[in-house]
């Protein structure tokens, strides 16, 4: 028997899916991801050329059937190079916007649910992060913390949980407005049922559909602290690292930035389209089923009791 979860599951994903762009974006996505973690497991063995090793007697190569984007300053495959990058250049943002989002889950629901003092500090602090541009914020955390690729990643979610906090507090005091959460209380619910059961699922397809927007602009701003020099250590496969190291010789070699700089759009692109058809998708507001826990009988009802029911 199918549940009502899983007949929303079906239905935003038919949603997603019947948006062109959507699928575009889903499929660059996907062919993206599976790439680099091909890219993660078997390393070079999957790429035309070991993208690592140096061969000066092939520097700067214009693109051709050998090289399809020829080759950098050092001999390298600037093909296999943007290969190599992607397990960065795709880790890093998820990384930082799955611990950002998570902070930011805890930290609205706590605002939102709380209320009173808890409410009034983390909004606050969270008020003091957001007046201070995001990227300049990110460059001067990573500029304190030193090269590396963790400490990058560290740099991006001192900085970027803010935006979460918001979305999720005010998810939190829309759905804990609705009639269920008062019947939930009176019938002495736990805390954490009331907030794991009846909160959160309502807010997490919001959550979900701006974290799939917000993968694009932070896999973008981490290209843009590889192309400085900040944070990304040089020669590290990464898009924009690569984009930089040839700053020098743009218009002599310009397809050794032009290549990773069309990458990085293409991949910024791809999790634009989809998460604006997750966008379109959650539009359609379902209230999920709740299930509430009684303790006049001991025992939860048999069927779960639709919200719109008790609405």
């Amino acid at each position: 028997m199918v549940t009502v979860a899983q007949q929303q599951s079906l239905k935003f994903r038919q949603l997603v899916l019947s948006n062109r762009l959507s699928a575009v974006g889903l499929v660059i996505v996907v062919v993206s991801v599976t790439v680099a973690v091909a890219f993660a497991i078997f390393g070079p063995r999957i790429t035309p050329y070991d993208p690592f090793a140096l061969n000066l007697q092939q520097s700067n190569l214009p693109p051709s059937p050998s090289h399809f984007f020829g080759t950098d300053f050092q001999g390298r495959d600037v093909f296999s190079r943007i290969i190599a990058a992607l397990p960065i250049d795709l880790g890093l943002p998820i990384a930082i916007v799955l611990l950002s989002s998570v902070l930011g889950i805890f930290l609205g629901m706590a605002a939102g649910y709380l209320g009173g003092v808890v409410d009034e500090a983390i909004m606050r602090t969270t008020d003091l992060f957001l007046a201070f541009p995001t990227l300049i914020m990110v460059l001067a955390v990573a500029a304190t913390l030193g090269s590396g690729l963790v400490n990058a990643m560290l740099a991006f979610v001192f900085v970027w949980w803010p935006p979460y906090v918001r979305l999720v507090r005010g998810g939190v005091l829309e759905v804990a407005a609705e009639e269920f959460i008062s019947i939930s209380k009176a019938l002495n619910s736990s805390f954490r049922y009331i907030i794991f059961k009846g909160i959160l699922p309502n807010i997490l397809p919001s959550v979900l559909t701006y974290a799939t927007l917000d993968i694009g602009t932070a896999l973008l701003e981490v290209s843009i602290l590889g192309f400085l020099g900040i944070g990304i250590p040089p020669n590290t496969p990464e898009l924009g690292v690569m984009v930089g190291s040839i700053s020098y010789g743009l218009y002599t070699y310009p397809w050794q930035a032009l290549f990773p700089a069309f990458a990085t759009m293409i991949l910024v692109v791809g999790f634009s389209f989809l998460g604006e058809g997750a966008r379109e998708a959650s539009d359609v507001k379902v209230r999920p089923y709740i299930l509430f826990k009684t303790r006049v009988f001991g025992k939860r009802p048999e069927k779960p009791i639709p919200a719109t029911a008790q609405q």
